[in-house]
């Protein structure tokens, strides 16, 4: 039903991917999973996709986007030497990578045949690291909904104390008495305040709560339920936190996530990012243009059949 293949035109590691079916179903994102555990398997301690062919709105040609949690990050790195030394848009070493990855996850990309898959590889040391750090470019990407193709304890562990964080700082900007839906928007907006991305962060926001709420209910509304100054209130919650209490907390929370948007490894990590785009300004449009292509998807009226 699909056919697995390296392209060395590009910038990372790309599968190309020809499905029978379509190509935005589980079944998808599943199979491309099995052919990279099938590749990196001896090295992966995790496997997890995310992105908008998990819990999103897929536009034509969205790559499947995975977080590759390598158990030994110099291993895996030697064992793509030729790799780094070909088909890199900036050519590279395996040292040169190991070097890099200790700062940041390193995102590898190729693409054929219209279908992408983009990797971020991390070593479990350093997402455990990364989920409790002040940088939110790790943690607030697994706040939001993830699809687990396989795990250790200590990974889940490491996802868990980011999203007990993220429903913190969601509190801390939501109002006094709030709905469900609003507590949830704060959360999966915090990764883009924390963030400088060329997409339309409102419009992310909205396909993610729209394909994903479910989900997001599912990881949430039982944390919720543990913390001490929430309690139901008819529909929705209410903190019960002082007015004081909160400003400081809100006032906090904000100078945490300016921080993060404008720290020297942010800035680092977004010119590595783009700089491993053979057409850097060309990918930026392309993720523009998908954000306005989703717009006037949700806008579109809808006609009787």
């Amino acid at each position: 039903m699909y056919d697995c293949s390296i392209d060395a035109a590009g910038s990372g590691l790309f599968l190309s991917v020809q499905f029978m079916a379509d190509e935005r179903s589980l079944e998808a994102i599943d199979a491309v999973a099995q052919k990279l555990l099938a590749r990196y398997g001896e090295h992966v301690a995790a496997l997890i996709a995310y992105g908008s062919r998990v819990f999103g709105q897929a536009r034509h040609g969205s790559a499947f986007d995975f977080w590759l949690i390598v158990r030994d990050a110099e291993a895996f790195h030697r064992a793509n030497a030729e790799f780094y030394r070909s088909s890199l848009n900036v050519p590279s070493t395996p040292e040169e990578q190991i070097r890099l990855n200790r700062a940041g996850p390193l995102f590898y990309a190729l693409k054929e045949d219209g279908a992408e898959v983009k990797l971020a590889v991390l070593d479990e040391r350093s997402l455990a690291e990364f989920c409790v750090h002040d940088w939110w470019t790790v943690k607030g990407r697994m706040q939001k909904p993830l699809r687990m193709i396989r795990s250790t304890p200590a990974v889940d562990q490491a996802i868990l104390s980011a999203r007990r964080e993220a429903l913190a700082c969601a509190l801390n900007l939501a109002p006094r008495e709030f709905t469900t839906e609003e507590l949830l928007r704060e959360i999966v907006g915090l990764s883009y305040r924390a963030e400088v991305r060329p997409e339309n962060k409102s419009a992310k926001v909205r396909s993610i709560l729209e394909a994903g709420r479910a989900e997001l209910e599912r990881i949430y509304v039982p944390l919720l339920a543990e913390l001490p100054y929430v309690e139901p209130r008819g529909e929705g919650w209410l903190d019960r936190r002082g007015p004081e209490e909160r400003a400081r907390a809100r006032s906090a929370t904000l100078r945490a996530l300016r921080r993060s948007k404008w720290c020297r490894q942010s800035l680092r990590f977004i010119w590595r990012n783009y700089r491993s785009y053979a057409k850097p300004l060309r990918y930026i449009l392309l993720k523009m243009a998908g954000e306005v292509e989703k717009t006037f998807k949700r806008h579109k009226p809808h006609t009787a059949e």
